[in-house]
């Protein structure tokens, strides 16, 4: 524990926060390669050929059926291989995957790529309707949309609707020739700008933000995470001396300087509130010297966001379903600042009940896999003190004989997720000593000598796709080791 905290504090930078580039993977390497085969820079064709060496090489999620044809399909489109584009998965039908299956679309179109069950004529006409949309939307949302317009315009012969495209994706670009520091968003948009206006500085500036983002082994990542990475951390590692002296208040300074005018918090520093990092920072907020106009705001933004029926969304779109792990992150943050605010949670406890007897366990939106669904939605349910959960007892049975725990049943252990279990037996009340015992010796056997532990892709962005932080592996696993510390106490040293 000692050298996961020393770890943890030698990571911290020097604003305050937790940071950490994402590891690569195709979807953005192959939608930037795209766009820089097409793009009119000198250094342009160079940056490609490096993605392209290193897309040659590169393998397909396959965690998800979706995940595993968005990647594939991605892959053979930026390496103009000849497989058609396959649009029928099953996967796509589900309402929240179908924006992907627009995107391998647009992008066939665009390329002059045959697909299986694309309708070209009805995709322009949803487009074409979404051209006025005028609903919450996030904003990276809206470019991508876009962007599709603008290209699927260019492919039908309209030059001037693609154009206009370009002309509005334009106003949403930054300084830096991003749009909100996302890969994807600003690889579909550079395509959008080369179709609708490719004389014009945005698509010249977007160019440049690619070829200035690339990584040394040629790929692009996704958007990192620093204000979420950074309640992950002091949730994680407060409470320990050092840390609270040498750490904390800087990164207490971090979150207070990056709350949004909404009250609310969001995921990266300088885009919109999302109410699962709200929750997360008013979590690790609580009792940390924190101005109390600062908590009251999150407060405020959390109780706008409440629906009719208690529940809340992840994002402040229409669309977005509320989730299991965002709810109860909201819960667990409002029953933190309990004597602060009267915002019910009883509806909240009731559906997350609820969604357990339907299912027979939770499921997480944002990360995959048992553990951290468990742990998290444990956390937010308040404790009977009677026998253990029947959710923290599902979960223990999946240990594997390595004494890890795995994202799901069948697969191989990882400490991040021996970290969430162990957490979440703790939740849940699980004291079998022989598990306990286990799990701490597969976390500190696969702990590495500067601290850290390897890890596994996990988080979901955007969904069903897959990325791995470090900082989220070093979180989880040390939250592991700080629940085996408090159960060896409890358990009087054993």
């Amino acid at each position: 524990m000692a050298l996961a905290t020393w770890q943890a504090l030698s990571s911290q930078h020097s604003n305050g926060s937790w940071v950490s580039d994402p590891d690569p993977r195709i979807t953005e390497t192959a939608l930037a390669a795209l766009a820089l085969t097409r793009a009119a820079h000198p250094d342009a064709p160079a940056a490609a050929a490096a993605a392209l060496g290193w897309l040659r090489g590169a393998v397909p999620q396959e965690h998800h059926p979706a995940a595993l044809a968005i990647e594939t399909a991605l892959r053979s489109l930026a390496l103009g291989e000849a497989d058609r584009v396959d649009l029928c998965h099953p996967s796509f039908d589900d309402p929240a995957l179908m924006a992907r299956a627009r995107l391998l679309e647009v992008v066939a179109l665009h390329t002059g790529r045959e697909t299986t069950g694309g309708d070209p004529a009805g995709l322009r006409q949803s487009l074409s309707d979404g051209w006025s949309h005028t609903g919450p939307l996030k904003r990276w949302t809206r470019v991508e949309l876009w962007s599709a317009h603008a290209l699927v315009e260019a492919h039908f012969g309209n030059p001037e609707r693609a154009r206009q495209a370009a002309c509005r994706i334009a106003e949403e670009q930054s300084p830096a020739g991003d749009f909100f520091a996302n890969p994807v968003s600003t690889a579909l948009a550079a395509l959008a700008l080369q179709a609708g206006d490719p004389e014009g500085s945005a698509a010249r500036r977007c160019t440049e933000y690619l070829l200035g983002s690339q990584f040394p082994d040629g790929t692009w990542r996704f958007t990192s995470s620093d204000v979420w990475d950074t309640t992950l951390m002091i949730r994680v590692f407060r409470g320990e001396p050092v840390f609270d002296r040498h750490a904390l208040p800087r990164a207490v300074d971090f979150l207070v300087g990056v709350q949004n005018p909404d009250g609310g918090w969001p995921f990266r520093s300088h885009v919109e509130s999302d109410n699962d990092t709200t929750s997360a920072a008013l979590i690790a907020l609580r009792n940390a010297s924190a101005p109390a106009g600062t908590v009251f705001g999150g407060l405020h933004h959390l109780a706008e966001q409440q629906l009719a029926d208690g529940l809340w969304r992840t994002w402040q779109s229409a669309g977005d379903p509320p989730v299991e792990d965002v709810v109860a992150h909201v819960v667990t943050a409002l029953d933190l600042h309990s004597d602060t605010h009267v915002i019910s949670r009883d509806e909240a406890r009731s559906w997350l009940r609820e969604r357990f007897l339907r299912h027979g366990r939770w499921n997480a939106a944002w990360y995959h896999g048992l553990p951290y669904a468990t742990a998290e939605v444990l956390a937010a349910l308040a404790p009977d003190g009677g026998d253990p959960h029947a959710g923290a007892l599902a979960l223990a049975e999946t240990q594997n004989p390595d004494g890890g725990w795995p994202a799901e049943a069948g697969e191989a252990s990882s400490p991040a997720a021996t970290g969430l279990a162990l957490a979440a037996l703790e939740a849940g009340g699980v004291l079998d000593k022989e598990r306990w015992l286990a799990g701490l010796d597969h976390l500190i056997a696969s702990q590495r000598a500067d601290g850290n532990w390897t890890g596994q892709p996990l988080m979901y962005g955007p969904r069903p796709l897959l990325t791995h932080y470090q900082t989220h592996t070093q979180a989880f696993a040390a939250m592991g080791l700080f629940a085996g510390r408090r159960y060896l106490r409890a358990q009087g040293g054993i």
